[in-house]
């Protein structure tokens, strides 16, 4: 009789434990389709906006990794920030949007390419607009200036003291030495376009020219296409305003860096001592001259 008992409570205890072993197999695959959906998997999101047109190298600077439920990921997310390499943005992305591979397509694309229009970045919250100014070989820095490169517009008129004007007394005509005195209009203004050729797109050939001051012979389109004297910058409406308001003779550049810092300047006085003749200027450099490159004068 005991070993009976024995038997029949051995088998209630197996009979036991498979029925809870098949119930936490049950409520588990039940709990894994349920939490399926809800598992967070790596995908590359928006950080910044990036605009039509922008290189997936560029773009790569603007998303960042992070998780999301694997229900949200879209099967043609990215995997890599390298899936965008040598692509363009189709269209603008805005912040957290998941990046795919249906967002950049190849330079050659022409959908991908932006119309000079989207170019004019708004700037301090501000609407800009385009507009060209015209300078010949010497006001326009021998032609050197390229789209993307960042120039100070001057302006030159017929000084107060000028040779053609009554001197005023005590002045000797010999201590005349500037007829006329330029002044700074604006500050790092930045170029768009030179003549007709813009900053290259990506996918996009650039114009080449063998002789970019020659237009003879040359056709009318590639005569404009090729003009370093025609200059297109990117300004706020009131500025071109200024713009326009000033002959175009008047004008004279200057090519400056991409990281030149804007300061006030002030009206020279043609009276006082010149900077050659002042000890504590010399040179425009100061008074160690191109030495003092990068350190005080």
């Amino acid at each position: 009789m005991s070993q009976r008992r024995t038997l029949i409570l051995a088998a209630s205890i197996i009979v036991g434990a498979l029925g809870a072993f098949l119930l936490y197999n049950y409520v588990s695959g039940v709990e894994d389709k349920a939490n399926e959906g809800t598992q967070l998997v790596s995908v590359y999101l928006v950080s910044q906006p990036i605009a039509r047109g922008t290189s997936g190298n560029e773009a790569a600077a603007y998303i960042k990794k992070d998780s999301i439920p694997r229900k949200a990921v879209p099967a043609n997310a990215i995997r890599n920030p390298e899936d965008i390499s040598g692509k363009v943005a189709l269209y603008a992305l805005s912040p957290n949007a998941v990046v795919l591979n249906d967002m950049f397509v190849d330079p050659s694309d022409p959908n991908a390419r932006q119309s000079f229009s989207e170019r004019l970045t708004r700037i301090n919250n501000e609407d800009q607009v385009a507009i060209s100014i015209q300078v010949d070989v010497t006001r326009g820095v021998a032609g050197l200036i390229q789209p993307g490169d960042f120039i100070n517009i001057m302006i030159r008129r017929v000084s107060e003291v000028s040779p053609d004007a009554p001197l005023p007394e005590g002045i000797d005509p010999s201590d005349i030495l500037f007829g006329e005195q330029a002044r700074y209009l604006y500050q790092k203004v930045e170029v768009l376009a030179v003549g007709q050729n813009t900053v290259p797109q990506a996918g996009a050939a650039a114009v080449a020219t063998s002789d970019p001051t020659s237009t003879a012979g040359a056709p009318a389109s590639a005569a404009a296409a090729g003009d370093p004297g025609l200059i297109t910058v990117m300004v706020p409406t009131r500025a071109a305003q200024y713009l326009a308001s000033v002959d175009t003779g008047d004008f004279y550049l200057s090519l400056v860096a991409r990281d030149y810092k804007p300061v006030a300047q002030q009206v020279i006085d043609f009276n006082a001592t010149i900077p050659a003749e002042d000890p504590a200027l010399l040179t425009p450099y100061g008074p160690n001259g191109p030495e003092s490159r990068g350190g005080e004068n």
